[in-house]
């Protein structure tokens, strides 16, 4: 059916149903291989695909990986990319390492689905400075921009557009199936925002975010964005920079301390006691839940955790 294509193309590695087994689809060289580089970008394109005959979706970071700002290539990911027609990004500078893959399978075609879309500017990170300068002073974003915009429902429709386009112009069989999906992903994404509106959040709400991702997030209620702390392996916040937002908290009366599960969780918690408020938190879709849920679930799990929130604070 298909010819060893020469542009940019995706893989996925992951069945949502195995939650990190990977699926050897070499051998199958009449569908067209398709590689996410990981579970946000797999979400969007599952959406896409679904229904598809020609082609088969793989994810190639493991589901529980997260965000990928300082992943390096694996032999199973270079192995699954060998036989990858198509890989498909993220883009705006998530991916560290495209240009090791680019330059070691220069015939894969690259999706990138952040093409023409506009990115947020990056919250400014606080670290502790000690480790900018230590040993750790190469783990960082290299990239200008906040990479995160699939937690912009607005944002992720884009992308599913981008991927649906793309795989359209490779696989003619499954082109309207494409198309189809990512008008139905639209208005899925464009119900998501009427949602959030209803909410009936006030204008002039602050926010403190604790991952990056979702200063996007807090874009659906028009929050702004007044703090923000981002720790990782390798750097965390000092308590001098701890105290300065617990100010900042305490001047602007932060009403949404929003957070994932992660590193991020305790300070949320630490500053949003200083006000006395609860955090909120969130998904950033970065990993495989249980349930196999899609990116429209997940994404209106948020907005009825935030919409939680605002009810029982304004009783």
């Amino acid at each position: 059916m298909k010819k060893k294509f020469s542009v940019l193309l995706l893989a996925l590695t992951v069945l949502l149903s195995g939650c990190g087994k990977y699926v050897d689809t070499t051998e199958n060289s009449e569908k067209l291989q398709v590689v996410t580089s990981f579970y946000p970008v797999y979400l969007l394109a599952q959406a896409v695909t679904e229904g598809a005959a020609e082609m088969e979706l793989m994810n190639m970071a493991q589901p529980q990986t997260g965000c990928l700002h300082d992943y390096e290539l694996t032999i199973s990911d270079m192995k699954l990319l060998e036989g990858a027609d198509v890989l498909i990004i993220n883009g705006g500078g998530m991916e560290g390492f495209l240009e090791q893959a680019v330059e070691r399978y220069p015939d894969l075609v690259i999706v990138d689905t952040s093409a023409g879309i506009e990115l947020l500017e990056e919250e400014e990170h606080h670290h502790h400075k000690e480790a900018t300068e230590g040993e750790h002073a190469g783990h960082g974003h290299d990239h200008e921009g906040n990479p995160h915009i699939w937690l912009s429902p607005e944002r992720a429709a884009q992308q599913a557009e981008t991927i649906a386009a793309a795989l359209g112009e490779l696989d003619k069989v499954d082109a309207a199936c494409f198309a189809v999906n990512a008008a139905a992903f639209r208005e899925g994404t464009e119900e998501l925002l009427e949602k959030a509106r209803a909410i009936g959040i006030s204008e002039g709400e602050y926010s403190a975010v604790f991952h990056e991702g979702f200063a996007y997030f807090a874009e659906l209620f028009h929050l702004e964005n007044v703090c923000g702390i981002f720790a990782d392996e390798y750097q965390m916040p000092s308590a001098r920079e701890l105290t300065e937002a617990a100010d900042e908290a305490k001047k602007h009366g932060i009403r949404f301390f929003l957070t994932a599960a992660d590193n991020g969780r305790i300070y949320a918690e630490t500053l949003a006691a200083e006000v006395n408020e609860n955090i909120i938190l969130l998904d950033p879709l970065t990993t495989a839940d249980e349930a196999g849920l899609s990116y429209l679930e997940r994404m209106d799990q948020n907005i009825d955790v935030v919409a939680k929130d605002w009810k029982e604070g304004t009783e």
